[in-house]
């Protein structure tokens, strides 16, 4: 293998402009001052002196840190050394590798580098090792070099499932159930039952789909990888611009407006002169009074939140394509901060379509995978931002065809209605209670906001389902947005049936199952099952085949 290797010498340059980047509240303060004809306050000189010497300093400290920042690829291991004053020294070994990405944020794209991020299942969020100035060409080298080496030495082993256990009433752990246990609960006064299957299962099920038990797989992944080194990518599908911005129109997100707005405010607050911000606040007295005030703020909200949902989707998104790379599928999108994500189909832990109101009744949604992976947000790539709905199974057989997508096949039943309504009819009748103490006449409108939550929930509560296929498990859920989910049942690491006091007296459940992916794993859940609708789950999960 190659001896140690640095980082582009533009190493330096990223570490002066990140802490320039700390600089840029102080610079926002001092414009203001500028522009409100004050002086600029003495502190805010001396801290301006005190970011410039910390610069230059850290100038010189990192072409000392670029020198020491190496990487090294030996025969079975990357190792990574750092440090000036305190050293450090990370070994992975190519079996522990999960996936290699890369990601270009604002800096390194001015710059024209690439960050490399190498991670491990349950790895730290940042990633367990992140080479963040590497020059294009060497990125792309080291992250295939990585990923061959990765399967030739059976990184692609599934993590062993984890051992059977219950519930707090249904045994201690690791128990078996009980002589005659027949599904999630023993009658309507049971309590919740979890179980994992044994690593037999997982074997067996990996041979009935012509797969290889892990011990075998290294061999096979081997074998695959020899035979495709550095492929030629494939384009399968690029998101063009008009695409794109129909895409971006369709998007909304409401709680981002709010919290944006909220930020903004909170910032001007703490930089505008307090004169300019008593007069925008009399001013927005004047003339926003009553129940008026309040349908025009959430009329601007609503506006702020598509607005800033386009942009923002358009910022993520651009530029979207899709490419196979031998046996392994690469997802590229990002304007600012370019984003590239490199995997096996194999590794795929559940598939999920969105559909927002808009997009379904356009007949549209969103793809998106849940991979393994130790990224601390919890990013799920997307496998399509934008697709007709009846060509997502044609997508879905050309790159990853072990998921397949049906109907729902169990449904909660009448009974259950009132169990989806009554919590958010609660809330709309506390809400317009306040609204017409404080606004008599105008506040009555807001009893409209009664029917509306009804409308949504029960419609929540008419798409609610699940579907048991073959080893496919498919779970339909809805807030706003109609969810579809549809994972293996080697996958699934837990899967929890159980309900409250009330549920259980109506012979429905709910169903839980938990996967791995990002830090800390996912889930997918539906409420409110029929009792044996659940107990049929339950027994397919724990039946070995």
């Amino acid at each position: 293998m190659s001896g140690p290797k640095r980082m582009s010498p533009l190493y330096i340059v990223f570490a002066m402009l990140r802490m320039l980047r700390t600089l840029v509240p102080v610079a926002v303060l001092f414009a203001v001052q500028f522009i409100a004809g004050n002086r600029a306050p003495g502190f805010a000189l001396w801290i301006l002196g005190v970011g410039v010497l910390l610069v230059v300093l850290t100038g010189l400290v990192e072409i000392l840190g670029w020198k020491k920042f190496t990487y090294e690829e030996e025969g079975d291991r990357i190792t990574i050394r750092k440090g000036l004053i305190q050293r450090s020294e990370k070994i992975i070994y190519y079996s522990r590798i999960h996936s290699v990405s890369q990601e270009q944020p604002l800096i390194q794209r001015i710059l024209g580098v690439v960050q490399l991020k190498i991670e491990t299942p349950g790895g730290s969020g940042d990633g367990d090792a992140v080479l963040p100035v590497l020059p294009r060409r060497e990125a792309e080298r080291l992250q295939r070099a990585l990923n061959e080496r990765a399967a030739d030495h059976g990184a692609a082993a599934e993590p062993a499932a984890a051992e059977p256990f219950f519930g707090p009433a249904g045994g201690a752990e690791g128990q078996e159930p009980p002589a005659g246990f027949a599904g999630p609960e023993q009658g309507a006064s049971g309590a919740a039952g979890s179980f994992a299957p044994p690593d037999a299962q997982a074997g067996e099920s990996r041979r009935a789909e012509g797969g290889a038990l892990p011990q075998e797989a290294g061999t096979a992944a081997a074998g695959r990888s020899r035979a495709a080194r550095a492929p030629e990518p494939e384009l399968l599908y690029r998101l063009g611009p008009g695409r794109l911005f129909l895409a971006a129109l369709t998007e909304m997100n409401l709680g981002l407006a709010v919290a944006f707005v909220a930020g903004i405010f909170s910032f001007a607050d703490d930089l505008l002169p307090d004169e300019w911000m008593n007069r925008l606040v009399t001013n927005a007295q004047a003339y926003l009074t009553g129940f008026r005030a309040i349908l025009i703020i959430a009329a601007v909200a609503l506006i702020a939140a598509w607005l800033l949902s386009l942009v923002l989707f358009i910022v993520k998104y651009a530029g979207f394509s899709l490419y196979r790379e031998g046996e392994r599928l690469s997802i590229r999108y990002g304007l600012l901060e370019r984003k590239q994500f490199l995997f096996h189909p194999g590794r795929v832990q559940a598939v999920t379509i969105r559909e927002g109101w808009l997009r379904q009744a356009l007949g549209y949604a969103h793809v998106e995978l849940n991979v393994v992976s130790s990224a601390e947000e919890k990013e799920t790539p997307a496998l399509h931002p934008f697709i007709a709905r009846a060509k997502i199974e044609e997508l879905l057989s050309g790159t990853i065809p072990q998921f397949r997508f049906a109907g729902a096949e169990f449904r909660p039943p009448k009974r259950a209605w009132w169990g989806y309504t009554w919590i958010g009819l609660v809330v709309t009748v506390v809400i317009a209670a306040v609204l017409i103490y404080f606004f008599p006449y105008m506040g009555r409108w807001a009893l409209l906001l009664i029917p509306a939550s009804l409308g949504i929930d029960y419609w929540s509560y008419r798409t609610s389902g699940a579907t048991l296929e073959d080893d496919r498990l498919m779970i339909v859920n809805r807030t706003f947005a109609k969810q579809t989910h549809c994972t293996l049942k080697r996958h699934i690491v837990a899967l929890h049936v159980g309900g409250s006091r009330w549920q259980r007296k109506g012979e429905m459940l709910n169903v839980k199952a938990h996967l791995l992916g990002g830090s800390g794993g996912s889930s997918i859940s539906v409420a409110r099952l029929k009792h044996s609708d659940a107990g049929q789950i339950y027994e397919w999960y724990r039946r070995k085949k």
